[in-house]
């Protein structure tokens, strides 16, 4: 009976030894996991970044409003036939004054 006792103590120190080697075993093996996502996870957002800035140069229009003085409006309109000031005045006269709502 001694020697089941001291055998049940050995293979409980033995169980402890063997949880406290695959404990660190799986510490290493989730740590290198880690690392490896983080390094993929950083290409995948730097690649997303990359395709977000090319999808904005090819679809997005900037576009700049210069301030319209009298004098190129007036030039504009020059430059307009005869029809196209028709259409213009037409619906300049559609159109209601602010006041007029």
């Amino acid at each position: 009976m001694k020697e089941e006792l001291k055998n049940i103590f050995l293979m409980g120190l033995g169980a402890m030894s063997m949880t406290n080697e695959k404990a660190e075993k799986l510490k290493q093996e989730l740590l290198q996991k880690g690392e490896e996502m983080l390094e993929a996870g950083k290409v995948a957002n730097e690649e997303l970044k990359h395709n977000i800035k090319e999808t904005l140069k090819e679809n997005v229009t900037v576009v700049v409003q210069e301030d319209i003085t009298k004098e190129k409006l007036q030039e504009a309109i020059s430059k307009l036939s005869k029809e196209e000031k028709n259409e213009l005045l037409k619906s300049l006269k559609e159109e209601k004054p602010k006041d007029e709502k």
